[in-house]
C-alpha cells in the first residue's frame, strides 16, 4: 500500500505526464499550422486523447508510478518501458478513431517525441525528488545525532 506522501508524488506525476502528453499535441498541431490558443483546446485535447488513455493503461504496469521512480535511473527506465508500449497502443487508439491508418512517419516522430519529453520531465522530476528526500534524509540524521 502507498503512503501519502507516495500518492502525492504519483499524482504529481501523473499530472505531469498528462502535461508532456497534451503538451505533445499542441507542438504537433501547431507544426501543421492547426488552429492555436484557447479556441484549439479542445481538438488539441482529442488529438491527446489516444495517447493519453494509452499512458495511463500501461504505464502502471510498467511501475511508472512506483515509489522507486524518484530515483532517475528507475525513472528512466520504468518510463522508456511504458513509452515503448504505450506510444504503439496510443497509435493504434488513434487509428481506431480515426478510421484511418497512422503514416509510419507519424508513428516514428510521435514515439521519437514522447519518449524524448515524458523522459526530460519524468528524469528531471526524479533528480528533484532525490535531492529532497536526501535532504529529509540528512535533517533527520542531524535531529537524531
Amino acid at each position: 500500500m502507498l503512503g501519502r506522501h507516495a500518492w502525492r508524488r504519483a499524482a504529481l506525476l501523473a499530472l505531469g505526464d498528462a502535461g508532456v502528453l497534451v503538451g505533445f499535441a499542441a507542438i504537433g498541431r501547431s507544426s501543421h499550422s492547426a488552429a492555436g490558443g484557447l479556441a484549439a483546446l479542445g481538438a488539441t485535447l482529442l488529438t491527446a486523447l489516444p495517447f493519453v488513455i494509452a499512458w495511463f493503461v500501461v504505464a502502471p504496469f510498467a511501475g511508472a508510478y512506483r515509489p522507486a521512480v524518484h530515483r532517475p535511473v528507475a525513472a528512466a527506465r520504468a518510463t522508456l518501458i511504458a513509452v515503448l508500449a504505450a506510444v504503439p497502443l496510443g497509435l493504434l487508439i488513434r487509428a481506431m478513431m480515426l478510421q484511418r491508418a497512422i503514416p509510419l512517419s507519424f508513428a516514428l516522430v510521435s514515439l521519437t517525441a514522447i519518449a524524448a519529453m515524458l523522459l526530460c520531465w519524468r528524469v528531471g522530476a526524479a533528480l528533484i525528488a532525490s535531492r529532497v528526500l536526501s535532504r529529509a534524509d540528512a535533517s533527520a540524521a542531524d535531529g537524531a545525532g
